[in-house]
Formats: structure tokens, sequence, C-alpha cells
């Protein structure tokens, strides 16, 4: 292919007749007739004169080039539907098209669905529908309302499965978010765990009733989480008779054994959350924890009101 510099293109568009373009410029031409005569109109009106055809694409940069259209779905050529390319450069182009292509499609189900969801939802006692639901006056998907209520989309199921609003849920959410202190002293050490002990108390707190959202804090949820696990532990240690061993060999087994070390890490950080709350600080970990754990947990089926069950929270702890 002979080079052809920018300063002698510019000059052949303007000085050159027709027929001496077409010579000069053969490959183009040919393309050019080729699209004009096997398409008809299926080259837009701007690019049926060869100059201004030429004008718009330029010169064919190289051998390897090929005159591509943008849109393969397209069968139209016009400005800005179609440039030179390399074999490489096609490939590279149809990748990105065929992804971009794969967005819009699930752009239009997804708005296909939407519309479909409030149109169910529009009607008497159909508070959502599938994964959308109304929120704040409009549709939104589910993921959408996990992710500002920072909690898991398996945990919203079930909570709105018990006939909640996304807009109810969003405003416990944020009470519950006024009440999360990071700097609690009986909180774990390890930021993960902490992580995941906030996570459950959210998802616990949604299904507390409003009237006692102020007394349902992370330091209570703790305590109805901490205490039942510490009562296990030692009545399993009492049936081991190791919970008041006699003798440095039953000590040593009550010292190694699993039951006491889980008792020995949740015992001072009960006992730092009970002072916290005042009608619990009078109590004994040691005489009074059954008592103790039987009024939390009657207290906190109080707050919930309901048969609705607890996300699962005692690993969070």
């Amino acid at each position: 292919m002979t080079t052809i510099s920018d300063a002698e293109f510019a000059h052949d568009l303007q000085d050159l007749t027709l027929p001496t373009l077409c010579r000069k410029y053969t490959h183009e031409a040919s393309l050019h007739r080729n699209m004009l005569m096997s398409r008809g109109t299926g080259l837009a009106p701007e690019w049926r004169d060869f100059r201004a055809f030429l004008i718009a694409v330029g010169r064919r940069p190289s051998d390897e080039h090929n005159f591509i259209l943008l849109n393969r779905n397209e069968r139209t050529y016009g400005p800005g539907r179609a440039r030179w390319m390399t074999p490489d450069e096609q490939a590279v182009h149809e990748e990105e098209f065929d992804r971009q292509q794969a967005a819009k499609s699930r752009e239009a189900h997804q708005l296909v669905h939407q519309a479909a969801a409030m149109k169910r939802a529009s009607a008497p006692n159909a508070p959502n529908f599938g994964q959308w639901t109304p929120m704040a006056g409009r549709q939104v998907a589910y993921t959408d309302v996990a992710k500002r209520l920072a909690i898991p989309i398996n945990a919203l199921n079930k909570t709105m499965a018990d006939g909640r609003t996304a807009d109810e849920l969003v405003k416990r959410s944020g009470s519950a978010q006024e009440l999360i202190n990071p700097d609690l002293q009986w909180l774990p050490p390890d930021p993960t765990r902490k992580a995941n002990f906030f996570e459950a108390f959210r998802i616990w707190h949604m299904q507390v009733q409003p009237q006692f959202a102020r007394a349902a804090t992370p330091t209570f949820l703790f305590l109805y989480i901490a205490l039942p696990v510490m009562k296990e532990c030692r009545d399993e240690l009492m049936g081991l008779n190791l919970w008041n061993p006699l003798g440095q060999r039953a000590m040593n087994a009550r010292d190694t054994h699993v039951a006491w070390k889980k008792y020995c890490e949740f015992m001072p950080r009960a006992q730092v959350a009970m002072m916290e709350i005042p009608i619990y600080a009078t109590y004994s970990l040691l005489s009074d924890l059954d008592a103790l754990c039987e009024r939390i947990v009657v207290a906190e089926k109080r707050f919930r009101e309901g048969p609705q069950k607890v996300v699962a929270t005692h690993r969070a702890a």
C-alpha cells in the first residue's frame, strides 16, 4: 500500500476530479461502490457522494484495516455508524458490543418486571410482589432495600414476609442505628465479630415493636444471647462434676474444657453489660443467673410480641 501523507490526502480531496479520486483511492472507491450497489438504501444520504464519504471516513489506514459497522445488528452505513478497524480492534469492539447488548437486555427485563410489580403493588392488600416492593413512593428491588438497611437479603426476605413494609423497616433501621455504639466495653475486640454482632442487632431490632425500640439496645441483645450460653455451659460442667472441682486433676479438666472457656469468655463481658442496664445491675451472675436469664427471655419475647422467631445470632456475639 502506497503511503499517502495527510497533506497529500487533503490536497487530493480538494483538487482532484471525482474520477481521478476514485482511481487513486481504489479500495475506498470499491468499498463505496459495493455499499451503493449491494445495500441500496443501506447507505446514508450524506455518504452517497464518494468525496463526502472519503472526507468523513478517511483513507484506509493499512491493508489490515476493514470498514466495520459499529452495530452489527444495523445494516445502514452512515456517520457515526462505522469505522476502520484491524481484526484485533474488531474483536475487542465485538466483545464490548456484546457486553453492552447484554446490559441493555437485562435493563429491559428489569423494567418489565418493575412495571409488573408496580401494577401488582397498586392492588389492595398487596404491599409487595416478587423481589420488588414500594419504598418512599417508588418501586425498588429487594437488594436495594437490603443495602439501605445494611442487612443480608435473606434476612430481609424473612422480615418482610411478616407483613412489614420497606418504609417501616427504614424507619426502624434509623432507630437501631441511633443505639449502636462501637466503643461499648463488652463488645468483642475482633472487628469482624463486632461487625457481625451489629448486623445481627439491626436484623433483630426490626422485629421489635415500636414502643420497645429504645429499650431494645445492643446491650440487651448481647445479654439475651450470652446468658443462655453461660447457663448451658454451667449446667454442662455441673453434670460432669467440674463446676466446683475438687482436686488439681478435676481443676485441670475444667480449665481445658470448651464449656468453661466459653463461660469465662462471656462472664466478664456480661458483667460489664449488666451495669449498663440499671434493672439488671443488682443481679449476680453467680447466684441469680437462672432468674436473670428467664427475665431477659420473657422481656425479649415481649419486645417482639409475636410468634416470629428471632434470626439466630448466637455466633455473631
